[in-house]
């Protein structure tokens, strides 16, 4: 059976004291959440995804309710749109690295891999042109995710237009994971979806807003692909939790409050990660977005990761080694977590890095 060597490894070893192998924002309590008795439905209409999350989500993303289709999860966002437009042998463009778990699912069901590069030497960017070299008539999706898992780098809305351009041009689709998304701030874009054509968004509000237990994902897309990304679901998910939704619901009420706390976790751990990393250059060579919650740093003078791993586990500090995204010389370093634990976990990764050395 094919499965998912990362998420694998990441339930049995990723969790630490020092966790900065961690991929989003610490989870939050109830106490962050003002809910009330009614906040919480457990029966009712939702054979489509529960109709206020629908609203909910089309009104912060600026689409329509039509475009929308609730799923349990960014990660079994992405798995349905590809269940929905990829067949056995269908050519499927990918970044590299990339998160793994997609090309798993990709490869569950049977597509063929082409991959382009966002290489460490061209700052993890995304070229257009060689897009356009590796698109063929077979190809029918392509994806993204920006901002860019392992890195934090979000790809330009230049590049972005264009890739929709030779997308649209080859009968082929563009499915974006912007999971990150919503840590952005002054060069935030509009979501993909908004763009139309070939264009399709996945996310939801595990990352970003601390709220992984309620498996709140969602896809976005024109009408005509949400018909069929929902008929789809009806193999999988067929109808969310009640529950999970209507507490969503509420969520999204407070959206902006979650997202302050989000900030006032991330600003002073970005400062430390920057400092970290202005202090081992000697060792390290990192693209440091202006806003993300992971980094992706080469190590100068090792061709792997995992020593560097293996040690920190015995100071109960956890990192993702980079053989998971395609390249053993990095490891992604996570910094959404208490600025104590932050602290302290770099101080344990420059300890270790000065030993291999």
């Amino acid at each position: 059976m094919k499965t998912s060597v990362y998420m694998t490894w990441s339930k049995q070893h990723a969790a630490a004291r020092y966790n900065l192998a961690n991929s989003g924002i610490l989870g939050c309590n109830l106490s962050d959440l003002a809910l009330t008795p009614d906040d919480l439905v457990l029966n009712g209409p939702n054979t489509e995804g529960y109709p206020p999350l629908r609203e909910a989500i089309a009104t912060r993303y600026g689409v329509t309710a039509s475009m929308v289709t609730i799923a349990p999860g960014t990660s079994m966002a992405n798995t349905l749109v590809m269940a929905t437009l990829l067949s056995p042998g269908d050519e499927v463009l990918f970044e590299q690295p990339t998160y793994e778990c997609m090309l798993a699912s990709a490869d569950f069901l049977g597509a063929r891999f082409v991959r382009f590069s966002r290489s460490f030497a061209n700052g993890h960017a995304v070229d257009a042109d060689e897009v356009a070299a590796k698109i063929t008539p077979r190809t029918k999706l392509i994806i993204l995710t920006s901002p860019h898992n392992p890195s934090g780098v979000a790809v330009d809305p230049r590049t972005m237009a264009r890739i929709g351009e030779l997308a649209a041009a080859g009968g082929a689709h563009v499915m974006v994971d912007e999971v990150y998304r919503d840590i952005l701030t002054s060069e935030q874009q509009p979501c993909v979806a908004t763009m139309g054509g070939p264009f399709i968004t996945t996310n939801s509000l595990t990352k970003c807003y601390g709220l992984s237990g309620l498996r709140c994902g969602w896809i976005l897309c024109s009408p005509a692909l949400t018909e069929k990304m929902r008929r789809a679901n009806d193999l999988f998910g067929v109808a969310s939790a009640m529950p999970a939704d209507s507490i969503a619901v509420a969520a999204f009420r407070q959206l902006d409050q979650l997202m302050a706390r989000t900030r006032s976790m991330l600003t002073p751990n970005a400062a430390l990660v920057r400092q970290f990393l202005r202090d081992h250059a000697d060792l390290l060579d990192c693209v440091v977005p202006a806003n993300s919650m992971c980094v992706f740093p080469r190590l100068r003078h090792l061709a792997d990761s995992e020593p560097l791993h293996d040690k920190l586990r015995a100071l109960e500090t956890s990192i993702v080694p980079g053989k998971f995204f395609e390249n053993p010389q990095h490891f992604r370093l996570g910094f959404a977590v208490k600025n104590a634990d932050v602290t302290q976990g770099l101080r344990n990764v420059s300890s270790v890095l000065r030993s291999l050395h």
